[in-house]
This record gives C-alpha cells, sequence and structure tokens, in this order.
C-alpha cells in the first residue's frame, strides 16, 4: 500500500510539473521577448513582409513622431508622418502630413483639440488641412460624446471649403458620423458614415457607410494600450478604424461591411511574448520599447 502511495504520488507530482510547463506563455502563445525589455512596454513599431506600416518615436516620457503607411501589393498607396505638440501634459496640436487614399492631392492636417479644463476631456476638435502643405483647403470641426463611464461613443464632423476671399467664413456642408460601441473596455463596433450634403438645403445628397464589427476579445493586452486616448481620438477624426486602438485587449474576428457589399471577415491568430502583448496578429508583427 506504501508503495503504491509512493507511486501515485511521484504520478502527482509530474502531472503537476508538465501543467505548469505547459502553461508557459512564451511556449504555449509565442516567443520570449524579442526586445528584452523586463518591465512597461509601449508600442514601437508594426510591419508585414519587412514593410513598416507604423513606427512611434517617444521624446523623452512623451508620443512625438509616428510614421503610417499603407500599401496595395508593393507600391505606397498611403504615408503620413505625424507630429505631436503639447501644452503642459496635454496634447495642443497634432499635424499629419503626406499622402491619403481616394486624393490625388496630399497636404497636411493641423489637429487643434478642445478641452474641458475642469475634467480635461476632449470636447471638440479642430481640421485645418493644407494642400500641398500650404494652400488652406478646408476646415472642420469635430464635437464628441462620451458615456457615464467616460467612454467615447459618438463624433460628429462638418466640413467647409476654404475660400480664399473671406478665409474665417465658413459654409458647411460634407459630415462624417462616427458611432462607437463598447463592451467593457473594449470596442466592439464602429460605424462611420461619410455624408455629401448640399450647403444651401442642408439635405444629404450621398452617403457612404462602412461598419466594422470586432468579436471574441481576449484578456491580454493590446499593442497600443499605452498610446494616449487623446492621440487616438485625434487621429481617428481622420481614420475611423484607429477607435479600436482603444480597446484594453485583441479581438479574434474583425467583419468589415460598406454599404451592401459583401462583408471582409478577417480571424486573427495571435502570438504573444512572456508579458501577453501581441508579436503578431497573424498578418502584422509587433515590437515594442520601454513605457516611460
Amino acid at each position: 500500500m506504501k508503495k503504491f502511495l509512493q507511486l501515485l504520488s511521484l504520478i502527482i507530482v509530474a502531472f503537476v510539473i508538465h501543467s505548469c510547463r505547459d502553461s508557459d506563455p512564451a511556449t504555449v502563445y509565442g516567443w520570449d521577448d524579442p526586445e528584452d525589455i523586463s518591465g512597461p512596454r509601449i508600442i514601437k513599431r508594426v510591419h508585414s513582409d519587412n514593410k513598416t506600416l507604423e513606427s512611434y518615436q517617444l521624446n523623452g516620457s512623451s508620443l512625438f513622431k509616428v510614421e503610417r503607411f499603407v500599401y496595395d501589393g508593393s507600391a505606397t498607396e498611403e504615408n503620413q508622418t505625424v507630429y505631436v505638440f503639447y501644452l503642459g501634459n496635454r496634447i495642443s496640436k497634432i499635424e499629419v502630413t503626406g499622402t491619403y487614399a481616394g486624393s490625388a492631392v496630399g497636404g497636411r492636417h493641423v489637429l487643434t483639440p478642445n478641452y474641458d479644463n475642469a475634467t480635461g476631456t476632449m470636447v471638440s476638435l479642430m481640421d485645418d488641412f493644407y494642400a500641398s502643405g500650404s494652400v488652406h483647403t478646408f476646415h472642420s470641426i469635430s464635437v464628441f460624446q462620451y458615456d457615464a463611464e467616460g467612454r467615447i461613443i459618438q463624433s460628429f464632423k462638418k466640413t467647409a471649403p476654404v475660400n480664399p476671399a473671406t478665409p474665417n467664413v465658413y459654409v458647411y456642408g460634407n459630415t462624417v458620423m462616427n458611432l462607437i460601441t463598447h463592451d467593457g473596455p473594449n470596442v466592439t463596433k464602429i460605424q462611420s458614415s461619410d455624408n455629401i450634403v448640399n450647403p444651401t438645403t442642408g439635405v444629404v445628397q450621398s452617403s457612404v457607410q462602412h461598419t466594422y464589427t470586432y468579436d471574441n476579445y481576449d484578456w491580454r493586452n493590446n499593442p497600443y494600450k499605452r498610446v494616449s486616448d487623446n492621440y487616438l481620438i485625434m487621429m481617428s477624426s481622420l481614420f475611423p478604424q484607429m477607435y479600436s486602438y482603444m480597446s484594453d485587449n485583441n479581438p479574434a474576428k474583425l467583419t468589415v461591411k460598406k454599404d451592401a457589399d459583401p462583408a471582409v471577415v478577417t480571424q486573427y491568430q495571435y502570438k504573444f511574448d512572456t508579458h501577453n502583448y501581441p508579436t503578431t496578429d497573424g498578418f502584422r508583427n509587433f515590437s515594442y520599447q520601454p513605457a516611460p
């Protein structure tokens, strides 16, 4: 009987050791830390097929410069350089210079936020676009709404062309409405409607809606988790899908739908480092730098 109990104890110990080894995130979920960062981390580079999609540079404790690329095959379809300016600890301005999908003319967006001084919440945003970097072409205003938990749930942007004869008189026409749905700390849906509006009558002449749906979030860290929410809100005024960067965790599936077109579904396959940050989602690779 004693020998049987000893044998049973050895089997149990071996099983426990084996179970502990299998639960090592570096074994089950991905690799050891490629950057060998022992503490908190923030996104540094997003890349695919040896092409940079995004790069993030810090200046001291603050995000300073971001570069963004979108490719069509091997050709660069979009390329923007983003500079972030501060007044104290708040972002005071973002400048986005480069080329944009669907536009033959590149230019510079100057994004200027307005905060509620009592709460520090961003309540509105001005966007002045300069074609070729210097010709003031459009002026936009975005207004934001938040829920009781402080999560952004709506942004409404109206845009006016700039008349050189009356550069400070704006007749707003076209609009963009973004509705953001949350489940806890994660964005589950973004509905973005671009509306062409007659500025005289206010009648919507045409509308295009994109819907981004995110399903089956995990419990691990989103690669953009330490990027400022205010930065992401400001950049989402140009690229609405970036609202999803505000999620704490990672979705297993993304469904994109444009009007009545067939839905495009993407299933992600993640691998993680030993701090439960993704190193890849199956399409993009992520690398990090020490967080300030």
